[in-house]
């Protein structure tokens, strides 16, 4: 890896995170990361040319590239992964509907329908 290669990045976030354990050194004041205020202004960053990559998520990184499908480009694999959930209060009378509703979209393809329409599709490689 090209140790002057800068990554873009913004505080506090998983991608912020991956950046610093799975690609650099584990040291969270690394010069190589430039701290943004947002993700959309590291993306931004990156367009202009201020940064050489940016981590992002897979839907993050869809929606980027159908955006500036000849400027940008997923390359290699997963760094990380992490699981998203909804939190209640405990004994919360919503947790049984909600996770009904949440298999029965699964089961049905709403979420698969949901993915095609809101995300731009992407093959790895392209």
């Amino acid at each position: 890896a090209d140790p002057e290669l800068l990554i873009g990045s913004q505080a506090g976030t998983t991608n912020f995170y991956a950046a610093v354990y799975n690609v650099l050194d584990g040291d969270e004041a690394n010069p190589r990361i430039k701290l943004f205020d947002t993700f959309g202004a590291s993306v931004q960053a990156l367009l202009n040319g201020d940064v050489d990559m940016v981590l992002t998520d897979a839907a993050s990184s869809k929606g980027y590239i159908g955006a500036n499908p000849d400027k940008l480009k997923v390359v290699g694999g997963p760094l990380a992964s992490e699981d998203f959930g909804f939190i209640f209060t405990p004994g919360s009378d919503l947790v049984a509907p909600f996770n009904a509703a949440i298999t029965s979209m699964q089961d049905d393809g709403f979420f698969d329908h949901l993915n095609t329409k809101w995300f731009f599709v992407y093959e790895p490689g392209q």
